[in-house]
This record gives C-alpha cells, sequence and structure tokens, in this order.
C-alpha cells in the first residue's frame, strides 16, 4: 500500500472514528504508528486529536504481540522531544500519554517522564492534556505532578489554566478544589477540549465547575 493512498484511508476511518479498523489495515505495525504520528501536527484539525487518540488504542493492541514496536515508538516521541529533533516534538506528550493510557502496565514508567516536561512551555498543553488522558484511568501513575499542575490554574495564558482545571477533574484531584472554586466565573473560552471524539469549545468557568463536580463524585455533571 503506498504511503499517500494509506494516510487517506487512515483519515477516512478517523472521520468515520473506526479506530479498530485502523489494525485491519494491510500495513506494518510500525509503518501505521508512523502514519498515525505524521497526522498529528495540524492542531486546528479534529483530524489531528483522533490520530493521538487512536495511536493509544492502536498501540494497545500492538503491544500485545510485539511489545517492542511500541518501546521503540515510545523512544521516537522521546528524541522528537529533544532540542537534536529541531523543536518538532511538540505533539509528543499527548501521544505519549495515550501509551500509558492504554498500555499503564508496559509503560508505567513513561508517566513521569511526561510529566518532567511540564516546566516548559511550548509542550506545557500536551503534557496537560496527557495528564487529563492518563489520570482518567490510572491518575497514581501522575499523582505526584498534581501541585505543579495546581499552579497553572494562576497561569495567565487562558488555554494553560482550561487545560489544567480539566486535567485536575479528570484526575479527582480533591486538593485542587478551593483553587478550582475560584475560576468558576472565568468567562475565558478555549477550543482544545477533546471529548468524546470531538473538539469543544468551553469557558474556563465551566472546565473549573465540571472539574470540581467530578471531585466531589456528586453525579451529573452538567456539560459531561
Amino acid at each position: 500500500m503506498c504511503r499517500q493512498f494509506l494516510k487517506s484511508e487512515i483519515i477516512k476511518l478517523l472521520s468515520d472514528k473506526k479506530y479498530d479498523a485502523l489494525m485491519k489495515l494491510p500495513v506494518s505495525n510500525g509503518r501505521l504508528l508512523s502514519t498515525l504520528i505524521s497526522l498529528t501536527y495540524d492542531r486546528k484539525s479534529i483530524i489531528s486529536y483522533r490520530a493521538i487518540e487512536a495511536f493509544g488504542i492502536v498501540s494497545k493492541e500492538i503491544a500485545k504481540t510485539k511489545p517492542e514496536i511500541v518501546r521503540n515508538a515510545v523512544g521516537r516521541l522521546l528524541w522528537m522531544i529533544r532540542d537534536e529533533s529541531g523543536g518538532i516534538g511538540w505533539g509528543s506528550p499527548e501521544l505519549l500519554g495515550e501509551i500509558v493510557r492504554n498500555n499503564p502496565e508496559l509503560f508505567s514508567d513513561v508517566a513521569p517522564v511526561i510529566m518532567s516536561f511540564l516546566d516548559e512551555e511550548m509542550l506545557a498543553p500536551g503534557v496537560l492534556l496527557a495528564a487529563g488522558r492518563i489520570g482518567e484511568v490510572n491518575p497514581e501513575l501522575i499523582a505526584h505532578a498534581i501541585p505543579l499542575i495546581i499552579t497553572y490554574i494562576h497561569n495567565p495564558e487562558p488555554l494553560l489554566r482550561g487545560l489544567a482545571a480539566w486535567a485536575l477533574g479528570r484526575m479527582r484531584a480533591s486538593q485542587a478544589e478551593p483553587e478550582l472554586e475560584k475560576l468558576k466565573n472565568d468567562d475565558s473560552l478555549i477550543q482544545a477540549i477533546y471529548e468524546d471524539g470531538e473538539l469543544k469549545e468551553k469557558t474556563i468557568g465551566q472546565i473549573a465547575e465540571e472539574a470540581v463536580c467530578s471531585i466531589s463524585a456528586s453525579g451529573f455533571c452538567q456539560g459531561n
């Protein structure tokens, strides 16, 4: 299967949210992962976000029989973050986060590595997204990062405030609740909340309210 045709087929499956069908494509596992990575660069496109989610789902299937392929992908993504890669790895934290989320038994050691990039401004949005995705299913893997994530609640950049609130809610970080309460009147709008396969536009106040609801386990949360 030629590279361009493969990419077109993958985009079609992502458009239809048929993530499981990706494993049925007649292509090597390594090439499938590489192509998904190549589709994550345009962050204005919903396909980019779905490619990140699909990357984790595919990695889980591959790791069942060939974990070394996924481990190699981890190494590549970490290399992309480092300076010698030319700064092309800004999306790597989210991809690494999906690997950990879907393969916690095999790749729990990667979680603290992802969180170690929290203090780098260019990478912080992706790290916060990864924190929320990992924290939703295995919060204990990144609990050590909660104090640093809480500091982003006070960041002057709305995107970082919103993503921090979202991540803390997904992690059910009870120690963050008092600070999240302070964001409930923040009407800054962000468009980077990816839920249920779609990008959603929400105010930071809405995100904070949903986060507090998740933390308090009060049942129905408006907007979730």
